[in-house]
Order: C-alpha cells, then structure tokens, then sequence
C-alpha cells in the first residue's frame, strides 16, 4: 500500500500539545516496528499510552471469537492477514467497523462484548460494498472510513472513484454513492492523484462533511451531498517525511495525526488554520496504520452541556426502514410535556418540525410527502426546555 511501508521517521523538535481525549480505537502491528496491520488497541492520547489490547491474530486468553450468529470463529474470520487501512467508530453501537485491504467485506467488532471475555465479529458480504478490487490494483482498495454527523458510515477507495455509504442497524443498508468530483478551486490538486491524495483517513465534521486528510498531508473537505472534494490546503509545521495513516477528532474538534511510519509523537492539527503541534507519544508505542473514535471535526465539549443523557428505549420507531415515507413514534416512556420532532436530512436541513403533546398521545404517526428523498435521516426529540432527549436514524427506503 502506498500508506504504508515507509521507513522509521526522526520527529521534528517543536512544542508540545496536551489534551484530555476520549477512548480512540488504534489498527496497529502486532509488534513494535512491525507493518502488518493485524491488530486493535485502545490509545488514550492525554498520555500517549497504549492501554488495552483489544484484538491481535495471536489468539488471546480468555477471549472467544463468536459471529453474530452465535457461532465460533476463528482469527483468520476477523483479519486474514492483508491489514487494515479503513476503520470507523460508532459510538451509538460502540462497534468499530473496518474492511480489510484488497478484501469486498464489511466488518465490525462489538467492543462492548470483549468485557465478558467474547468478542461478537459481524461480516457483511453484500456485493454493493465490494470495489472489484484485483491483487494487484490499489486504486480500488478501501483506506479511508469515518462516520458522519448524521450515523451513517461512509468508505473510500484510494482513488476517490468509489464511495459507499453504510448503516448499522439490524438490516443495514449499503449504497454505492459513485466517484468525488474536484472542485473548481482545486486547480493542480486532485481528489484523484495518487501523488497527492490517495491513503491517509477520513473524519466527519459537525456540519455533515467529511474531512479527508491524505497520506501527503493534503486536506479535502467533501461534500456528500453533491459528492464534492474540495482541497483546502496542506497540513503546516509537519515534518517534510511524515505520512499521515490515521486521524480522527479530539475532544474540542481538533484533529489528531497518527502514522505508520512514526512511533514517536503525533500531531494535534487546527482545522481551521491546518496548523500541527506535536504530541509526545507514550514509552510503550506502535505504528498506526487508522485511528477512530466518536468525535467530530469543529465540535466543542461546550456544545452539549445543554443536553441531556438520551436513554434509549425511552423512544422507539417503527418501522424502520419507513413504508411509504411513514413511520410512527413511540413516546409511552417519556415524561407528559411537549415534546419537537426535528427530522433533518444528510446535509444537516430540516425537513420537519412537529410539536407533540405527550399528555394526550404516546404515539405520533409521521407521514413525508412522496417526495421525499431516498436516504438516512436523523430524527431528534427535543423537551420544553431545548434539550435533546433522544436521537435516532430513520431510513427512508
């Protein structure tokens, strides 16, 4: 893969970044200074450290391997051994999807089961994620996964021809959304040269983008909308050799840089400035060849002070996928109130707003003009008092 066999890199002097973070899920080696990507470990970027192995192909103590079904499996099911360059994390399942290289499978491991002591593996083979991808084409293989400010995942092959979007519920719904196109401001810089914007790793942003930073350090904020990548600039203050392999969002909406050249440091990155401080990483390191975890580009812990826990089973929808743009809202466990039905769409619009009296009803059917678009939507449940007290994806089939 052009993200990865490159040799250990010397890290730039500079000052250094601390920040509390979230739990971030790391693909790593199996060894220190090792390139097959095999493995899963937790990284707790406010010390650098490794502090949970999660997964390795060297079968683990303790830890049984089942599929969804129940049934056993063995490693070579989870990881046959091509590594892991695509990973994304869904903080609503806690499962951390992935796909391997030159594989046409989507995966999931459920982190909530490795504390019993199995972890539950899921396996989509469905033709619609698969990029015909041959042994020797990289254009096609698969190294760039996040998930958007909407639930929905999303995949991209190396040369931007190829993006697949993704849900995670009981029936997922796979959908091949076709190639980027380049904006006109990008002049040289294409979504599609492989000098310039192939590898690296994909985040989502609080405004339904996503955020694309690739092997090269060159950014490409992509609108899925109008399947549009537009090249906003280079990465600053990088050292000349260091790769970008892995990225996702800390705590206050920045972006963290993880490679799989470097075992040393990474880098914390403004996105609104692309300026990169280093961050001095732990005394037990790996190369990194994806990093994943729930956050968003520009969000802010600040941002939901005002909201509520959302305790789910307190709302449910059915059903889900919606017949004929419909579907009906459940509200027997809520308090009495009035309660707003905010559905928006991809990009992040409103396409309805509803006031519900929940002293009358327990139930509201909810029923979209026909014109409708096809897609995932995201239906919020407001109180009285702004608060969001649950969240939930609809799919408009």
């Amino acid at each position: 893969m052009k993200k990865l066999l490159l040799p250990m890199l010397a890290i730039a002097t500079g000052s250094v970044a601390s920040f509390a973070q979230s739990k971030t899920f790391a693909i790593t080696s199996e060894k220190k200074g090792e390139f097959q990507w095999t493995a899963i470990r937790e990284i707790d970027f406010s010390t650098g450290e490794f502090t949970k192995t999660l997964y390795t192909r060297t079968p683990q103590q303790n830890l049984q391997l089942r599929g969804t079904n129940g049934s056993i499996i063995d490693n070579n099911t989870v990881m046959s051994g091509r590594g892991v360059a695509a990973a994304a994390y869904d903080k609503i399942t806690n499962r951390l999807y992935f796909s391997e290289m030159y594989g046409n499978d989507l995966k999931f491991v459920d982190l909530a089961s490795s504390s019993t002591g199995t972890l539950s593996v899921g396996i989509n083979s469905d033709a619609r994620f698969s990029t015909g991808i041959k042994n020797s084409d990289e254009s096609n293989v698969i190294t760039r996964m996040a998930f958007g400010n909407d639930g929905v995942g999303y995949a991209l092959t190396n040369d931007g021809n190829n993006l697949i979007s993704f849900t995670t519920g009981a029936n997922p719904v796979i959908t091949k959304l076709g190639g980027l196109m380049d904006s006109r401001r990008n002049k040289d810089v294409s979504i599609h040269s492989q000098c310039t914007s192939w590898g690296g790793d994909m985040i989502g942003d609080v405004y339904g983008n996503l955020y694309l930073i690739t092997m090269r350090n060159n950014v490409f904020k992509i609108n899925i909308a109008k399947m549009e990548a537009e090249f906003i600039g280079a990465i600053k203050n990088l050292p000349a050799t260091f790769t970008t392999n892995g990225a996702a969002a800390d705590d206050d909406g920045n972006i963290i840089l993880g490679s799989a050249s470097n075992a040393d440091s990474y880098f914390i990155v403004n996105p609104s400035t692309l300026e990169a401080t280093v961050v001095k990483g732990g005394k037990d390191m790996y190369n990194v060849s994806d990093l994943a975890n729930g956050n968003l580009v520009y969000q802010s812990k600040k941002v939901n002070t005002n909201e509520v826990a959302i305790s789910k089973g307190q709302v449910s929808i059915f059903p889900n996928p919606a017949v004929n743009n419909s579907f009906t809202v459940n509200f027997s466990k809520l308090n009495a109130g009035n309660y707003s039905l905010i559905l928006t769409d991809i990009n992040g619009k409103t396409v309805l707003n509803k006031t519900v009296n929940v002293n009358s009803v327990s139930t509201e059917k909810v029923s979209m003009p026909s014109s409708t678009g096809k897609g995932i939507y995201m239906l919020r449940v407001v109180d009285a008092n702004g608060n969001t007290v649950h969240t939930d994806r609809v799919v408009m089939e």
